[in-house]
């Protein structure tokens, strides 16, 4: 049995109908993706009614996916955890030397969320989707 310590609750008003153990944006929608929720709905709610959102401490969320314990987490859009990706840099390979500030190779970044995406991080393993974790929000 996994149990949530949350240490702070607010509310906000649910601008859809939010269901309990899900992430939730700061409009009172789902999040978008890969962005920072406000935090995970303590109860469900319906669309129009005040939310409980539990905004601090260790919470029960809802899996999109596989999640590592120990690993960040973020918000899909359907407000499951999901794991964040590392980024990963690379420097096209070309003829041109840069010689000055006039010639820059581009950087490519792929995959990943910026820090301030992170949602939290697992404190359970998950093998797949639609399972209960503990999340110690950040």
């Amino acid at each position: 049995m996994k149990t949530e310590q949350p240490l702070l609750i607010t509310s906000i008003k649910a601008s859809t109908d939010l269901n309990k153990n899900l992430f939730v944006g700061f409009d009172g929608n789902l999040p978008v993706a890969n962005s920072k929720p406000l935090g995970v709905v303590n109860a469900d709610t319906g669309a129009g009614n005040m939310c409980p959102v539990a905004v601090a401490g260790i919470v029960l969320v809802k899996t999109g996916s596989a999640v590592q314990r120990g690993s960040a987490v973020t918000a899909n859009a359907s407000g499951k955890a999901v794991p964040v990706l590392n980024f990963t840099v690379s420097v096209p390979q070309g003829s041109n030397s840069v010689l000055s500030n006039s010639t820059f190779p581009t950087l490519l970044l792929n995959g990943g969320v910026l820090p301030q995406s992170v949602a939290g991080y697992a404190l359970d393993d998950a093998s797949g989707a639609d399972q209960l974790i503990r999340v110690l929000l950040t």
